[in-house]
């Protein structure tokens, strides 16, 4: 039972029947484990996010419940158990905590919460920003800045038009930022945080920060630089793990369809905690350190002595690569000229180069330059790149 409920694709599957057919066919092939699944699955529906943190008597509540349940599954002694005890509390504490988990997509600040925000799709077209009342505004252009006054209720778009909105009332959904493939756009949230989001990238979070921590969610890649504020941390929250801050700046990186998580630091401290261990140690990270945590496996690699730099020239509007490999370099035009790259079987796609390209420059133009870096040929054809080796001749004599 406890396993099943530390299972993050059982919790899956409870909570929003994700493999429904894989784990029916679980309980058909294993009759004798489904009133252990039964029980997991009453525990994980019985908790749900809290608002605030339980008080003392409510803790005692929950321990009275434990000894309660140790007492019927254990009548013959009164001997308490006190590892098997332990591990009843984690899974009772994991089931509360579960509910703000990266399972669904949750997360919460003391009256914000991400469960019943619903996520439009990252599609190519505009950038689009989604007020807290669902109000969609279009932005056309390819760069876009955003500014959010202190109240949260006003928006001034590229230094120009203003909107006037009425937030939301308290519990209810946050604003979200969309930038497609092709575009990026800045974003200066309510408490005075700058952050600048690179194409395919999706930023949400409340238009006014109320409450002890200051949370948003990221899905793409982002440079912050974050108001400081010692009395309301800022959190910094992906589907893999959490960055918590005070005052700083650094780099995220988390695309759904990548195997790694990329954290940068520029200035100030950050901590690194993953998301789905009840348990889970911390990392921190000082200037110019660089952690990779690989969700595979879920370790994190800390690199330093970084050339920072590299990491974020993409805001400035250059991508510097050294000894990349071709398919990265592609993987980055791809998601910000909004394009599909078709190789040939031929293409040595994990050959490293070196370099920098201007990304304010057309795609052909860029284009050339890695070609002259890579031996590749190429050609555009509407939003397709194909790549071919390129065929090196010897000079006749």
């Amino acid at each position: 039972m406890e396993d099943f409920t530390l299972d993050r694709s059982f919790v899956r599957w409870v909570r929003k029947g994700i493999k429904g057919p894989e784990w029916e066919n679980f309980i058909r092939e294993n009759p004798e484990k489904k009133k252990d699944i039964q029980t997991a699955r009453e525990i994980i529906e019985s908790f749900r996010a809290r608002e605030q943190a339980p008080a003392d008597e409510e803790m005692y509540s929950v321990w009275r419940k434990i000894e309660l349940f140790h007492s019927l599954h254990h009548p013959v002694t009164n001997k308490m158990n006190i590892s098997r005890l332990f591990r009843y509390a984690a899974v009772f504490i994991f089931a509360l905590v579960i509910g703000v988990g990266t399972t669904y997509y949750f997360i919460k600040n003391d009256r914000y919460s991400f469960s019943d925000f619903q996520l439009s799709p990252l599609t190519a077209g505009d950038t689009k920003l989604i007020l807290s009342d669902g109000e969609e505004v279009l932005l056309k252009e390819k760069e876009t800045n955003l500014q959010f006054n202190a109240g949260g209720d006003q928006i001034k778009i590229n230094q120009d038009s203003v909107i006037h909105h009425q937030n939301q009332a308290e519990g209810k959904k946050l604003a979200q930022v969309v930038v497609p493939y092709g575009r990026i756009s800045h974003v200066a949230l309510s408490d005075g945080t700058k952050v600048w989001l690179n194409a395919g990238s999706r930023l949400v979070f409340p238009q006014k920060f109320e409450g002890r921590k200051r949370q948003v969610f990221l899905t793409g890649e982002a440079y912050f630089d974050v108001a400081k504020d010692k009395s309301n941390p800022f959190v910094v929250n992906t589907e893999t793990i959490h960055v918590t801050v005070l005052g700083t700046k650094f780099n995220l990186k988390d695309h759904v369809s990548d195997d790694q998580l990329e954290v940068v630091l520029i200035e100030g401290e950050v901590s690194l905690k993953e998301n789905d261990k009840v348990f889970a140690g911390e990392t921190r990270l000082k200037p110019d350190q660089r952690a990779v945590f690989t969700k595979s496996d879920s370790r994190i690699a800390v690199e330093s002595s970084i050339d920072s730099q590299y990491y974020t020239s993409w805001k400035e509007g250059s991508l510097s690569f050294n000894r990349e490999s071709i398919l990265n370099v592609f993987n980055q035009l791809a998601r910000y000229y909004n394009v599909r790259f078709v190789t040939e079987s031929s293409v040595e796609l994990h050959r490293k180069i070196s370099g920098k390209l201007d990304l304010k420059e057309s795609l052909e133009d860029v284009m050339k330059v890695v070609s002259d870096a890579a031996p590749v040929s190429y050609r555009i054809e509407d939003s397709k790149v194909y790549v071919t080796s390129k065929i090196m001749y010897l000079p006749m004599h």
